[in-house]
């Protein structure tokens, strides 16, 4: 059994940035920069390889890593991830002691200005729908033979650098548990995330909240009328605006997800009402 990373980035030129995330095993990079190119070098513990692209949006870029994949156990990454042991030898570990195992959430730790600020760890436990989505994307652990007998895929309308912002791990999770798939949250901890910056999050706005409703359309569409109070709740807490205002552009999400329309802060519909 082995584990391969598939990282996505932007603007890299060449195969230099496992060594600043710590990857000591076969790696897969998909680099968004404005041109078409392939490079491979062989290292003692594998394959690195990147593919560059002309693409845009986060889920086209993890695509291509999947389609270049080539071990048992796929890792996905973002490129300001620092792993703590550059054999993930715990990811291997943690399958094996699992074998009903396809999918595994692992701890991670949140840093800024240099300072790790939160540890996100779960202890091993196996998870359902509800009290899985919360997790994001690097870190997640797949098995290979899952993506290929399901045929999982990212979607291109969510995430950074498309149409309506993030989600679209959580929306690869449900697809998880869509296909009868058995996943797990594990306490070992894959190493530091930074969050000095971000590609995507501008605050809490009106984008944001409108972008949410359009993943709520997505993710489901029976449940929504139900879920949306816990969504106007939870994100009025966060924006500062009224449940009003929030219910108006979460609903103005939903309604522009059916027929992919973008966000158009001048439309009457996010008018605030009463």
């Amino acid at each position: 059994m082995n584990v391969e990373v598939l990282a996505v980035t932007m603007g890299q030129q060449d195969l230099s940035l496992h060594r600043t995330m710590n990857v000591h095993r076969p790696h897969v990079i998909a680099n968004q920069c404005g041109q078409w190119g392939y490079l491979e070098e062989e290292h003692d513990y594998g394959a690195a390889r990147m593919v560059s692209s002309a693409t845009k949006g986060v889920g086209v870029n993890r695509n291509l890593t999947l389609t270049l994949a080539r071990e048992d156990i796929l890792l996905f990454a973002d490129d300001d991830m620092v792993y703590y042991d550059a054999e993930l030898q715990g990811v291997i570990d943690a399958f094996e002691s699992l074998p009903d195992a396809d999918v595994i959430l692992f701890g991670i730790d949140m840093v800024k200005n240099g300072e790790v600020f939160e540890r996100r760890r779960h202890p091993v436990k196996k998870l359902h729908l509800w009290n899985a989505l919360g997790f994001g994307g690097c870190r997640m652990a797949i098995r290979r033979r899952a993506v290929l007998k399901h045929n999982l895929h990212f979607t291109t309308l969510f995430g950074g650098g498309t149409l309506y912002g993030s989600g679209e791990d959580s929306l690869f999770l449900r697809d998880c548990f869509r296909a009868g798939l058995t996943v797990y949250s594990h306490s070992y901890v894959l190493g530091a995330c930074g969050k000095d910056s971000s590609t995507w999050f501008s605050g809490f706005n009106e984008k944001y909240v409108f972008d949410k409703g359009a993943w709520l359309q997505a993710a489901f569409p029976q449940e929504r009328h139900l879920l949306q109070f816990y969504f106007i709740r939870r994100f009025a807490a966060k924006s500062g605006f009224s449940k009003a205002k929030t219910k108006a552009y979460l609903h103005a999400g939903m309604k522009a997800y059916r027929t992919l329309q973008p966000f158009d802060p001048t439309a009457e519909i996010y008018k605030e009402k009463g």
